[in-house]
């Protein structure tokens, strides 16, 4: 692993406009778009413009080629092969390519857990509904060892797939997940990882963990566009998926005389039609901006940042805490519940009194704070003694 440096937070920070607006505490829902992402959208909307969509220039030079040099980027992230990326438009894509894309039964199973974002469970439950699939729930635990014992235990003869978060949407638990795409793959089962809240915190060996698809967004913690994402497919699954969305764009030249079409042999076969190529420009400089700080460098910041944090906070008394202490397991989501407040009206009260922009965990009823590198102490100190204060004047 590479050695951790020190990060210029102050040059980070003045990049990144929104931050003089709030304390971003948020970023685990939307990320805030750096001023070189967003220079980015700008310049290549404008030589749309300026020369239209089809122009020689702008769709073989900036678009294709363009988009060609995304997808290294975005491979060379996921440590992947370019052939083995699909551009999305969000992790529920990814998660709804797989689903369409696999033959099912009625009596087959799935594994998701009791933590999945709704992204992550519905789809599932929809193919209960509507073709007979069993959806099993592997309950989260906070100790790994349990975690992988509860999924061996759901596997049986039917088991088809698990579909599983890297990282909890609701607590930031960091899920052991290689040794959990193991025992699926001794078991013959097929796994899905959700990466929403992966990709952009530390860094994600995808083939060395193991999945046989990987979703992730650009959104979040990569701090890119809004509609953007990637689906990792392993090079020997791509014959398993099948395309459920059919168009231009999925397939070599169309023979209008015989009739018959054939795929991309990559995992470009699942991007079909026109994409917003700009969009996917600004996502490769999104990803270049998050390299050029460092994964590692990052994973350490937002580490300290968190232990701060959560220090600050145990002070609170009858705080509940509901995301893991231990630094292997913990992330840059800090869950919490505040004694005497529910946790929306706190939330709008952080806003309103502050500025600080956070999330609820409806299920804990309970603040989810994002803690991301370009946060400061600073700010983390100044939303604990605002939590501090309000928890000695319950609402």
């Amino acid at each position: 692993m590479n050695t951790p440096s020190i990060i210029n937070v102050e040059k980070i920070r003045a990049g990144i406009p929104a931050l003089r607006e709030s304390i971003y505490l948020n970023t685990g829902t939307f990320g805030p778009l750096p001023g070189v992402v967003a220079d980015e959208i700008r310049r290549a909307y404008a030589q749309v413009e300026r020369l239209g969509t089809f122009s020689p220039h702008v769709f073989y030079e900036l678009e294709l080629e363009g988009l060609e040099q995304t997808r290294h980027k975005a491979a060379a992230l996921m440590h992947a092969d370019p052939a083995e990326i699909a551009f999305t438009h969000n992790v529920t894509d990814g998660i709804n390519i797989v689903r369409h894309g696999l033959d099912w039964s009625p009596g087959d199973e799935v594994i998701i857990t009791d933590q999945e974002h709704p992204a992550g469970a519905i789809p599932w439950l929809a193919l209960a509904e509507r073709r007979g699939v069993v959806v099993r729930v592997l309950p989260i635990h906070p100790d790994p060892d349990e975690i992988v014992a509860r999924f061996q235990n759901l596997i049986g003869p039917r088991t088809r797939l698990a579909s599983l978060s890297h990282v909890s949407c609701l607590s930031g638990l960091c899920l052991p997940a290689a040794r959990l795409c193991i025992v699926a793959r001794d078991a013959g089962v097929l796994t899905l990882l959700d990466g929403a809240h992966a990709e952009g915190q530390f860094p994600v060996d995808v083939p060395s963990i193991g999945p046989d698809f990987y979703a992730a967004c650009g959104h979040k913690w990569l701090l890119g566009p809004q509609g953007t994402g990637m689906l990792y497919v392993r090079r020997e699954r791509l014959a398993d998926l099948r395309p459920a969305w059919l168009g231009w764009g999925v397939h070599k030249p169309f023979d209008r005389k015989t009739m018959t079409y054939e795929l991309e042999p990559t995992a470009a076969c699942f991007e079909q039609s026109t994409q917003p190529w700009p969009l996917y420009l600004a996502l490769g400089r999104a990803i270049d901006h998050i390299q050029e700080i460092g994964l590692v460098n990052i994973q350490t910041r937002v580490r300290q940042l968190v232990t701060h944090f959560r220090q600050a906070l145990s002070t609170i008394p009858g705080l509940t805490f509901h995301s893991p202490a231990e630094p292997e397991r913990a992330t840059g989501l800090l869950t919490c519940s505040i004694p005497g407040w529910e946790a929306e009206a706190l939330k709008g009260h952080l806003w309103q009194s502050q500025r600080t922009l956070t999330n609820h965990i409806q299920e804990f009823d309970a603040l989810r704070f994002s803690v991301a590198f370009f946060n400061t102490k600073g700010e983390l100190e100044t939303v604990a003694e605002a939590l501090a204060q309000a928890a000695r004047r319950p609402a």
